[in-house]
C-alpha cells in the first residue's frame, strides 16, 4: 500500500501565500505537489481506474505527478478554470469543461484525506445570508439587514436606519464590464439621492442592505484549525475607507489585536459550524454610550476562506502547515462540542 503523505496544493501559478507554505513544506521534507486545474486537459493527462471500490491512478503534468493513493491532504487554495482547446466550439468547450469538472472534482472528492477547505463547505459558507444566520447562532452580533427586490421595502428600511444605510453585494462583487475589464463593486453608502435616482433598479435582482454601523476599529480575524489570529486594520486617510477598506489598500496599516476570550471562542464556533478548517472573518469594533460609559461591541460583517492575514504571516503559515502536513492529528480539546 502506498504511503499517504503528499500534500496537494490546488492554486494558480501566482500565489504568494501558497509559495510561503510550499517552501516551508519543502524545507521540512514533506512531499508536496502544486497543481492548477487550468493545466487540465491541455498540459496534464488523467488516468484513473476503479479498483476494489475505489479509484487508483494519477494526474500527470510536466515535472510532477499526482497519485491519488498518496494524497494525505488537499489545500484548496485558488485553482483557476480549465483551459480548453480553443478550436472547440462554444458548446464543445462548455461540454468539455463540465466533463473535466465532474472527473477531476469527483476523483479528488473520492480521496480519503483532509481538505483545507472542502469545496462543498466553501460553497455553503459563501452564502452571505447563511453566514449571518450561523454567526447569530454562535452569539455574534450582526448588522440589521434587509434582502429584497422591492424598492418600497428599501425606502422603509432606509427610514428605519435614519438614513444610515449601506449596500453590499451578495456574490462577491466582481463583474466583467462590456470592455472585458474586471470591475469590483465595493460596499457603498446609500443616500436619499441614490434612492430617488436609482431606487427602481432594485427590482432587477435581490439586493442586500444593512445599517451603517459607526466603527472604531476594523478586524481581520484569521482562523486556522484551533488557532485564532486577530489583526487590526487602521488607515492613514480614514475618509477614503469610511465604508469599505478595500477601496484604498495603499492607506492601510496592520497590527495585532487582542480579542476578548468570548469573541475568540465564538469565532472558533462559527468556523467549526461552517465546516471550515481555515477562514478569515471581517468584524468591526464599535463604540457607543450607555449612561456615559463607553462600551465596545464586535459585529460580524463577512466570512472569507481563501485569505491569509497581513500580520503574523509566519505563525499563520506554521499553523497552516500543521493542518496540511499532519491531517490525522487532532488537538486534544477539539473533541469538545463547539457549544461548550
Amino acid at each position: 500500500m502506498a504511503l499517504k503523505n503528499t500534500v496537494l496544493v490546488l492554486t494558480q501559478q501566482l500565489d504568494f501565500h501558497a509559495d510561503l507554505v510550499i517552501a516551508e513544506l519543502n524545507r521540512r521534507f514533506v512531499p508536496v505537489v502544486r497543481f492548477d486545474t487550468a493545466d487540465f486537459p491541455l498540459r496534464a493527462t488523467l488516468i484513473a481506474r476503479s479498483q476494489a471500490g475505489s479509484w487508483v491512478g494519477a494526474i500527470e503534468a510536466p515535472n510532477r505527478s499526482i497519485d491519488f493513493d498518496q494524497i494525505a491532504s488537499i489545500w484548496y487554495r485558488r485553482p483557476t478554470p480549465f483551459e480548453l482547446d480553443p478550436t472547440l466550439s462554444p458548446s464543445g468547450q462548455q461540454f468539455a469543461s463540465a466533463e473535466a469538472r465532474m472527473a477531476i472534482g469527483g476523483l479528488l472528492r473520492s480521496v480519503d484525506c483532509l481538505w483545507v477547505n472542502h469545496p462543498e463547505k466553501m460553497v455553503t459558507a459563501d452564502y452571505k445570508p447563511f453566514q449571518l444566520k450561523v454567526a447569530g447562532d454562535c452569539g455574534l452580533a450582526i448588522p440589521t439587514s434587509l434582502i429584497t427586490n422591492d424598492p418600497g421595502a428599501v425606502i422603509d428600511f432606509f427610514e428605519r436606519c435614519k438614513g444610515e444605510m449601506i449596500y453590499k453585494t451578495l456574490s462577491g462583487g466582481m463583474i466583467v464590464a462590456e470592455s472585458g475589464d474586471i470591475v469590483s463593486i465595493y460596499t457603498s453608502r446609500v443616500t436619499q439621492d441614490d434612492l430617488r435616482d436609482e431606487g427602481s433598479r432594485v427590482r432587477y435582482t435581490a439586493c442586500l442592505f444593512q445599517e451603517l454601523v459607526p466603527k472604531k476599529v476594523e478586524l481581520r480575524i484569521t482562523v486556522v484549525g484551533e488557532h485564532v489570529f486577530p489583526a487590526a486594520i487602521s488607515y492613514e486617510h480614514a475618509e477614503r475607507v469610511a465604508v469599505d477598506w478595500r477601496t484604498a489598500y495603499q492607506d492601510l496599516r496592520y497590527g495585532i489585536h487582542q480579542l476578548p476570550q468570548e469573541i475568540h471562542h465564538k469565532c472558533l464556533a462559527l468556523v467549526h459550524k461552517l465546516g471550515l478548517r481555515f477562514a478569515a472573518i471581517d468584524m468591526i469594533v464599535i463604540m457607543y454610550n450607555q449612561k456615559s460609559t463607553p462600551l465596545t461591541s464586535k459585529i460580524l460583517l463577512n466570512v472569507r476562506y481563501s485569505v491569509l492575514s497581513y500580520v503574523q504571516p509566519i505563525e499563520i503559515c506554521h499553523r497552516t502547515l500543521q493542518r496540511t502536513s499532519n491531517p490525522r492529528r487532532r488537538p486534544q480539546h477539539a473533541r469538545r462540542s463547539i457549544h461548550d
